[in-house]
Parts: C-alpha cells; structure tokens; sequence
C-alpha cells in the first residue's frame, strides 16, 4: 500500500534491488524493446494536446503487437483472450497443486484489483472527520466495477484488518464488536454472488486507519510515536518497538485472539463462518510485513489451518516492493501463496521470484503494482500471459464512486475508476481488462 502523497515509501535495505538480474528469452526481449520505445513516445508528446493521445495510442498499440507472441503460446483454447470468457468460477474453494492453483479441479489464474475500503473507508469520513462504513451501494459499485473489468479475485484490507478504532472489530484489547463487520459482511456475500474471489489481510506494517501491528503492541506497552506517518520503514524506534509483534507471547496472544474471533465470525448475509466461505480465496498474514520472520509466519498459517480451521489458502504477508520471495517462507508446509509488490513495476525481479517459488512449490501471485505507465503494464501484462508460474496479479486500486456518481476521490495517485477518467487511465483499464478476461479463460 503507497503513502497517502503518492510517495513511495521503501523498506530498509532496499538497495539491494541493484544486485537482481535475470536473462529474458528473445520474445520477452523484443515486448522490453517495445516498451522502452512506448515510454520513449509517451515522454516525448507534448502534454494536453492532440498529438499527446496520437503517440500514446500508437505507442501501445506497437507494444500489445509485441507481446502476441506470447499470447499465442499461451493462449487458451476455450476462449479468446479479451472476449467474453468463462462464466464466473465462484463455487468451491480454490485450492492448490504443487506452484498452481485449482478451482473445481480446473486451473485457476486471475487477475483484479485492490479495492482495501470494503470494510471500512477513509475516503468518506463522518461529521467528527472519522473514516465510514460503506454503503451497500458503495460496494455495490466497488464490486460490480471489478466484475465489469474482467477481475476475478479482488484484495481488501479492511476486510480483516480492524483494531484501534473506534470503528474496529476489536477497538480496544479483548473489546470485539461484531457490528463493525456490518460492511465486511455484505462486501463478501455479495462477493460470492458476483463470482469473485477474495484475499484478506490480517494485519499490517503500515500505520493506517484500520489499525495492523502497532496497535498490538501499543496495547502491550511499546511505546508508538504519535504520528502515523513514523513507521518501521523510516524510524529505528519504531521498528524496534513493533519487533515485539513477532516475538512477545503476550502480544501474540493477542493478535492469535483477534484473528480466531474475525475467522468464527458468522457472516449476518450467508450465516456461513469466514472460515468456511470458499468466496476467500486466501487469508494473507498481513500487508507488506517486511520484517516479519519465516518461522512466525509458518506458524500463524499453521494455527489458521490446524487450530481456527480456516478451510482457505494461506498467503504469506511479507511481500511488499523491494522483497524478494527468496526471504519469505519458501519452504513452510502451511503456506500456498507467495507474492510480490511493484512500484513501479519490475518485470525482470517478477519472473525471476515467480521461478523461485516455483521451485518450492508455491503458487506467485503479484499483489499490487503500479498500473499507471501504459507501456510497463504491457509489458507486465505479457510476462504474466506467458509465464504460467504466475497465479495472478491485481493492481493497485480500484475505487468506487460516491452516491451522486462521482468518482470516489482518492489522493495516492493509483486511483482507478471504471468507467475510466482521462486519456492515459482509458487506456490502461482496456488493457487491464482484457488481460482479466484472458487468465479467467485459461484451463
């Protein structure tokens, strides 16, 4: 998840980006010669005039000519790729074999999009300026926008994580209030009714609204700094003081607490446990946990597995930008997914990770990227197409629009709405969207 500012916030250590390099076959090379050559043009167009949209829309119209290659290779035999595709594959649970995923014994790939306010929205904030419940309506949008663009799987934070608020599942520590899951509730029956799969956080790195791993051990005495904005990624203290998430009993305890009251819930909508409903497709440790350990996320997947009995896949939570999978639990028996983030998108580090957890016999899935340079998502699009070690991918994010029809304003700058708002952003969701119904097609 990016910095409110559109920033990007990078984890320490980062740097060793620099060390990562990958050989690329001769059709993956000619689809980076054409996006070099797309971003080249793009630059070049003089910015709000009509030559501007000429260059664009020839630049990746050359680009998507160059991935055919890979299309045919890969292409399925059932359906096109961007026509209509296979009707929604919701029933059942997604399960996995070996680096695949499966959906009704059938081969499973997807491809969707971030949509984290399900549960709880910082976007439409109440008289006293807090973050709101969204609307049945809002989710409606939110959902419905996802399907009408092809998505099959979508990602939400609130969803699961909801502590420290006063709108929180668990606002103060052992308090639950199940009513705050008045919108996560609806957000994941009407999910399953429109055939899409969901993954779900469990906490988070970041300081945001809906609470994540500070707040567990803020309730157990580690000292927070009061601005939100002072993370793990850019203060030693704080770094320091959330360590304990991983290491205290007592704050282990707790977070455990939190997570087998959010998976017994009973869903008000379906009366069918979160544990049990096979619309999620996987519960995810948490978002972008850069300093979490293998052996603390092998054993949260087992206790979700063995001791809630959560029927889901588990997905390991450290993925996040400039994290590789060789530093994620690779090797835990409990875990099914691991994935990466990219800002702004790096497809060499993607295949060469998706190669790496392939070789473990985990399933890679992209759980954010970038999607605002045209040519970079071609060129992302195409490695995905012809790389079947890639599971899915889900861009980063799509919003819904506000009750008069308004898009819903969001201010990272990786706002997507559908139908799209300007030249650049039409562009890009016709390629979203015929990439989504292209990996829904596959068998």
């Amino acid at each position: 998840m990016r910095t409110c500012d559109g920033s990007t916030e990078r984890r320490v250590g980062s740097a060793r980006r620099c060390l990562r390099r990958r050989a690329w076959s001769v059709a993956l090379g000619a689809v980076l010669a054409s996006a070099v050559l797309a971003t080249a043009q793009l630059s070049m167009a003089s910015a709000g005039t009509a030559q501007q949209s000429i260059t664009t829309s020839a630049a990746v119209i050359k680009l998507i000519a160059a991935t055919s290659v890979l299309k045919e290779s890969t292409a399925p035999t059932s359906s096109s790729p961007g026509g209509a595709g296979a009707p929604p594959r919701s029933a059942g649970f997604v399960t996995r074999s070996g680096s695949g995923l499966l959906l009704a014994g059938n081969r499973f790939r997807f491809a969707g999009a971030n949509e984290y306010y399900l549960g709880l929205d910082d976007n439409v904030r109440d008289s006293s300026g807090m973050p709101t419940y969204p609307t049945k309506a809002a989710i409606d949008d939110a959902l419905m926008s996802a399907v009408a663009t092809g998505a099959t799987v979508v990602r939400s934070h609130t969803l699961g994580v909801s502590v420290g608020c006063s709108g929180c599942l668990e606002p103060r520590p052992g308090v639950f209030n199940d009513g705050a899951l008045v919108a996560a509730d609806y957000a994941i029956f009407r999910a399953g009714q429109l055939g899409l799969k969901l993954m779900i956080p469990l906490t988070d790195q970041w300081r945001w609204y809906h609470g994540g791993e500070s707040v567990f051990t803020g309730w157990a005495g580690y000292p927070n700094d009061p601005d939100p904005s002072v993370n793990a990624s850019n203060s030693a203290a704080q770094r320091a003081s959330e360590g304990h998430f991983y290491s205290d009993p007592a704050v282990l305890s707790s977070f455990r607490a939190y997570v087998a009251h959010l998976l017994n819930h009973v869903n008000r909508y379906n009366a069918v446990a979160y544990k049990n409903d096979p619309t999620i497709l996987a519960w995810e440790t948490g978002n972008e946990l850069w300093t979490a350990d293998a052996a603390w996320t092998q054993s949260l997947a087992h206790y979700l597995k063995h001791t809630v009995g959560a029927r889901q896949l588990v997905a390991d939570g450290s993925a996040a930008d400039g994290m590789s999978v060789s530093g994620a639990a690779v090797d835990a028996a409990d875990i099914d997914i691991v994935g990466g983030h990219f800002y702004p998108v790096d497809v060499p580090w993607m295949l060469r990770d998706a190669s790496v957890a392939a070789a473990h016999g985990k399933a890679y899935v992209v759980g954010e990227f970038d999607w605002t340079n045209p040519a970079a998502t071609a060129a992302l699009i195409a490695a995905v197409q012809g790389d079947p070690d890639i599971a899915g991918d889900l861009y980063w994010t799509l919003m819904p629009h506000l009750a008069g029809g308004a898009p819903e304003p969001h201010g990272d700058g990786f706002a997507m709405y559908s139908p799209a708002v300007g030249g650049n952003m039409s562009v890009v969701l016709t390629q979203l969207t015929g990439h989504a119904r292209w990996m829904a097609a596959v068998r």
